[in-house]
């Protein structure tokens, strides 16, 4: 073993341990406190304070910031402020904010579908995510009460109505008897506690929302209480609207909805006939199929402002809120589209990344069309008049001749690249307006034809129809019934 050390020179570094500390506290709090770094607060630049005060009150903002973080106009933000006040809930928090600032806050996450830190505690500390979220719910709360959306969202109940309506889908698309355009899409939900097998949807847990617009791309219904697993006829089948629209049918008043593929023909709804693809001959249901497909773009339209102004509808949001309050939110959202559009307020477009993702999740939910739908017979004969009234009533005169398109490029080409045929002149005409004449495969079989009904079989002249969504043509008279 190794030997102790001896008793004498020994320095124990236990025994002077007490005596170093204390004079090392001592030279710590006598030398060192004086050498702390102080902060040194900078004085605010005046551009600051003015971007604060901006933030601070979201008015003061330029008219186009505003809009683009709110979606309304000044003006329309504080009248809506005043519509809500009435029937806007009591506080659940001890510290009360003005309705104008719940609102603001509620329509910033509408458009965002997220807790912005601008509202969050970046200008006010007394503003935090809890302040956000609880003014969304009584925001949204208070815009699903019924007297907002009756007012904001009607489907048109009387005559006149109906018929403004049927008139503007005619003038703009060509089809009678249109009263609106319904269409389906899905809005995600976070998993619900019960009742989970009618949310999902082969992909993930949904609200179904059915809306009806009219032509104006102005939403006239919507159902927001489906869920995702249920299909399409079903969730029309048991709304009001389909009652209504049964009842104006019987009553001799023709009155249908436009309906895409997922539908089944009925005599209330019009929707594509099977089996008709853009390589079809033309022919009364091919014409039918175009002018189905131009109308049904009010509805696909809709959605997709409605989903571009308020993200918190697309397929990347919601997953946190559970079922009912994403229905009471979805209507609130249809609400505010509708104040935007018959105001005339631009729509803030998706990026190409949320539109594919919007895209991809929509063409999930849904799923492939069904193959067997049983169509209803008296639904397919109201069709079939349909098909044969729009085809004598058809704005363009179908091109019965063959494909001219390709023959008159190729022929094109081959009039360009003959330079050794010697063009005839005429000699009716003055030498300074001499017309040539070349061989043409057209003219060697219709001797009649001549000039420029040889060189250029496409071109319009007087007599030639031309029609227009802005330039309507002019008929007769208004369809009857």
């Amino acid at each position: 073993m190794a030997e102790k050390p001896p008793e004498e020179g020994y320095i124990s570094v236990v025994d002077e341990e007490p005596e170093i500390f204390e004079l090392l506290k001592w030279d710590s709090s006598h030398t060192q406190k004086p050498q702390e770094p102080r902060p040194v607060e900078k004085p605010k630049s005046p551009e600051k304070k003015i971007m604060k005060s901006q933030e601070s009150d979201p008015f003061e903002l330029s008219d186009s910031a505003f809009i683009e973080s709110y979606r309304l106009s000044k003006e329309l933000a504080r009248c809506f402020c005043e519509e809500l006040k009435p029937v806007m809930p009591d506080s659940t928090k001890s510290i009360e904010f003005s309705v104008e600032s719940k609102v603001m806050a509620a329509l910033s996450f509408y458009a965002t579908g997220k807790y912005q830190k601008s509202i969050g505690g970046k200008t006010d500390p007394n503003i935090t995510q809890y302040f956000v979220s609880t003014a969304v719910m009584q925001v949204t709360e208070a815009m699903n009460h019924p007297t907002i959306v009756k007012k904001y969202i009607h489907f048109p109940h009387l005559r006149n109505e109906r018929d403004n309506i049927k008139a503007r889908f005619y003038m703009k698309y060509g089809i009678p008897n249109v009263v609106g355009c319904v269409e389906c899409t899905h809005v995600p939900i976070a998993r619900p506690d019960d009742d989970q097998k009618s949310h999902f949807n082969k992909s993930y847990h949904s609200k179904k929302v059915q809306i009806i617009s009219n032509s104006d791309l102005i939403i006239t219904s919507v159902d927001a209480t489906p869920g995702g697993s249920m299909s399409h006829d079903a969730i029309l089948k048991r709304h009001a609207v389909k009652v209504d629209l049964d009842s104006l049918n019987n009553s001799g008043e023709q009155c249908w909805l436009i309906g895409g593929p997922h539908y089944t023909q009925k005599t209330y709804i019009m929707t594509p006939i099977p089996k008709i693809t853009k390589k079809s001959p033309v022919s009364p249901e091919k014409y039918y199929t175009n002018v189905h497909a131009q109308t049904l773009t009010a509805a696909t339209e809709t959605i997709k402002q409605l989903k571009s102004r308020w993200k918190c509808l697309q397929a990347t949001c919601n997953k946190q809120f559970d079922p009912p309050t994403v229905t009471m939110m979805i209507v609130a959202c249809c609400v505010l589209h509708n104040i935007c559009n018959r105001h005339g307020l631009p729509v803030i477009p998706m990026t190409q990344t949320e539109e594919r993702l919007e895209a991809m999740k929509q063409k999930v939910a849904n799923g492939p069309i069904p193959r067997k739908q049983v169509e209803d017979q008296n639904g397919i004969q109201f069709r079939a008049r349909l098909v044969e009234r729009l085809w004598n009533e058809r704005r363009v005169l179908p091109d019965t001749t063959g494909p001219k398109k390709r023959m008159a490029k190729k022929d094109r080409i081959v009039e360009n690249h003959q330079p050794q045929q010697q063009p005839v002149m005429t000699q009716a005409q003055p030498s300074h307006v001499q017309i040539p004449l070349v061989a043409h495969p057209h003219v060697l079989e219709h001797p009649s034809m001549h000039d420029d009904a040889s060189k250029r079989p496409r071109i319009l002249t007087m007599t030639t129809p031309t029609y227009g969504l802005n330039v309507p043509p002019v008929w007769g008279h208004y369809p009857q019934h």
